[in-house]
């Protein structure tokens, strides 16, 4: 396939892909990254349009198009690398550093264009610069597990092999035919290189769609799998984390993996609804999720079963770790009232424990964790039980 080909190919898919990737943006603003890449395709629209026009029509001075076209193509990467940044939460680049960069890149295109024509230390200007952004695009992609962010990393893929083609592409282009003198034969006798470049370009939106998708599945299943008050697990996620077999398997000690299991029952959360108010008692809720937060590890599970009651699951936790786990959530609570202005709201829990045994169901094992909760309330609220085989059950209790 002829280069000319390729250069109408390369810009009516650019332009498509620019299209789409705005549209996709205008939908949903909330994907970070999505502007910036974007706009980016924006961008090198432009660029193929000027280069295209530039080899038809010669409308412009050739120093002008020159360095029009690829000040357009190194903004494109630089607002690739902008949106890869944003994506996985670095800090925004500065516009004037992609002003300055662009201008660097204008400005030698200028000297080897006007004071000391050379086109192939142009063509070194250009491919050093698009490589560079693109390589350091492709790593900054690279951080989070695999499996968590498959898109991002084909994405970091696709922009390492890009930015690494670029790169020795003066090279490739070297083992031409010598003696070029205008960009139309760089197009003529390079075909190969705009064929990597056209791939290279639709590999990069396509993931960056995959991405677009990817954060969007993320947020709908973080409205399934949080309680939206709290933070917290919802009771769907937190039973199917109960649920969930952990391979049991000996540690360094030779001891098996045990789970533990706690429900915690805000005491007398009732009284709060009722003489401060509901707002006071989303409050309330959200101040013990703090306090538990800071009580517990990260990898425990803290889920919100329903109203005021709470569960906690405890992996690779004994006995009696997990007592001393509820005993200083117990007391953290009740030393650290909720500050209301110059008011305060003292606040406590009833907390049972179980132990998780291997081929409990999720309903036998928060059973015994509920009799638990109930045997601290029946014992005057403010403490900690444990039930750790079956039992018959308790009558219902009005107890809040």
């Amino acid at each position: 396939m002829h280069s000319p080909t390729l250069l109408i190919i390369m810009m009516a898919q650019m332009g498509l892909m620019a299209a789409v990737l705005v549209a996709v943006w205008h939908i949903n603003r909330r994907v970070p990254g999505l502007k910036p890449w974007a706009f980016a395709y924006v961008l090198g629209f432009l660029a193929c349009v000027e280069f295209a026009v530039r080899v038809r029509l010669a409308l412009f001075p050739e120093v002008v198009s020159a360095m029009l076209a690829q000040g357009l193509l190194t903004g494109m990467a630089y607002l690739c690398l902008v949106g890869s940044r944003v994506h996985v939460g670095k800090p925004v680049l500065p516009a004037w550093g992609g002003l300055l960069v662009v201008s660097v890149v204008m400005l030698l295109i200028a000297y080897f264009t006007v004071i000391q024509p050379d086109l192939m230390a142009r063509y070194v200007v250009n491919s050093t610069a698009l490589g560079l952004l693109f390589l350091v695009s492709g790593r900054v992609l690279l951080g989070g597990g695999l499996r968590r962010y498959p898109a991002r990393h084909v994405l970091a893929l696709a922009c390492l092999l890009h930015g690494g083609f670029l790169l020795i592409r003066p090279w490739v282009f070297s083992l031409g035919t010598p003696g070029v003198s205008s960009t139309l034969q760089i197009a003529t006798v390079a075909p190969g290189i705009l064929l990597e470049t056209v791939t290279a370009q639709n590999l990069i939106a396509l993931c960056v769609l995959l991405l677009a998708s990817e954060h969007t599945s993320q947020a709908l299943q973080q409205l399934v799998d949080r309680d939206a008050l709290t933070g917290v697990l919802s009771r769907r996620a937190f039973l199917a984390r109960l649920a969930a077999r952990e391979v049991h398997v000996p540690d360094y000690s030779g001891r098996g993996m045990e789970r533990a299991l706690l429900i915690i029952d805000l005491d007398h959360f009732k009284q709060i609804n009722d003489g401060w108010g509901h707002g006071v008692g989303d409050d309330a809720l959200r101040h013990f999720v703090s306090v538990a937060d800071a009580c517990l590890r990260e990898e425990d599970g803290l889920g919100r079963l329903g109203g005021e009651e709470f569960g906690v699951i405890l992996p690779r936790t004994t006995h009696q770790q997990a007592c001393a786990v509820a005993e200083r959530l117990r007391a953290t609570l009740a030393s650290q009232p909720l500050l209301l202005g110059e008011a305060s709201l003292r606040m406590t829990a009833s907390i049972g424990i179980t132990m998780v045994q291997p081929r409990d169901s999720s309903e036998v094992a928060l059973g015994r964790a509920d009799q638990a909760m109930y045997q601290a309330k029946m014992a005057g609220r403010n403490r900690v039980a444990s039930v750790l085989a079956a039992s018959p059950a308790m009558p219902p209790q009005q107890l809040a």
